[in-house]
């Protein structure tokens, strides 16, 4: 049976080289080129593994990781804020990367960068197609951005914690099921992608205000919505309106992806 994971290529190799990096700190502003050397070496070799753990835990037959593209702009021209507290990336890591998705290739899986697109959305795009297809697709990230995702049938597995994430888990994490999860990130705020939601609406409001109705104007429409929280969603309209465009992922994208080329060469066999 077709399996594709589809990796969020930075979200894991950034927290690879996090590990690499840290017994250096604080780097001086001239690094010499041995170290520089053995922290890259340190990323591709965790990286390598990284991957065929994947491969022997998750028996996928195809696979993509999937970069960002560094010209996408389009949430930040909506909401400058968007992620606007996240920091840089490290410059060893930046002029790395080639290197990094060289060895990646080698190993048999294909990489994927389109500058004019976040990964997350390319990602979102391939996944929804395929699952309305049936074929059988595991999103491999910690970015709770994919969690609405669950909700169309779509698997989420997390390599680090080395768990795969389903609905029950949104729900005694989040409270609300993966499609409400956009909601509640735009009325309570989400700190990772630096999006300030409503003030004075934090989680325990908004899950009481998305609790009477199916979207928020049946919430506000409702008897039992106080009238100050009802004032507040008012004049906070607009803003909620587009945060929830933000975080929301693009899942209709053309990519022209050819399934086959994507397909993982067989593992070698052992010599008996």
């Amino acid at each position: 049976m077709m399996h594709l994971v589809l990796i969020d290529a930075l979200n894991l190799i950034r927290r690879l080289y996090a590990v690499q990096e840290r017994p250096y700190l604080p780097l001086p502003e001239q690094v010499t080129d041995g170290t520089r050397q053995q922290i890259i070496n340190n990323t591709q070799n965790m990286l390598l593994q990284a991957l065929q753990r994947l491969r022997h835990e998750l028996a996928p037959s195809h696979a993509l990781l999937v970069f960002d593209g560094r010209d996408s702009q389009w949430r930040q021209q909506r909401c400058p804020e968007y992620k606007a507290n996240r920091k840089p990336m490290p410059t060893i890591l930046a002029e790395a990367l080639p290197v990094l998705e060289q060895a990646a290739q080698q190993l048999g899986f294909r990489c994927f960068v389109d500058n004019k697109l976040e990964a997350d959305d390319v990602i979102a795009s391939i996944a929804s197609k395929l699952s309305q297809h049936r074929q059988q697709v595991t999103i491999i990230s910690t970015d709770k951005g994919f969690l609405p995702l669950l909700n169309q049938g779509i698997n989420i597995y997390d390599p680090f914690a080395r768990q795969q994430l389903n609905p029950d888990y949104v729900e005694s994490k989040f409270g609300v099921a993966p499609a409400q999860l956009v909601r509640l990130w735009s009325l309570t705020g989400d700190s990772t992608n630096n999006i300030a939601g409503v003030n004075g609406v934090g989680p325990k409001t908004a899950l009481e205000l998305m609790a009477l109705g199916d979207t928020l104007t049946e919430a506000l429409a409702h008897p039992d919505c106080p009238k100050k929280i009802r004032d507040k969603i008012i004049n906070h309209k607009e803003a909620i309106i587009n945060y929830m465009q933000v975080l929301s992922l693009q899942t209709t994208l053309e990519l022209g992806l050819n399934l086959q080329e994507l397909r993982l060469p067989e593992p070698e066999q052992e010599p008996s």
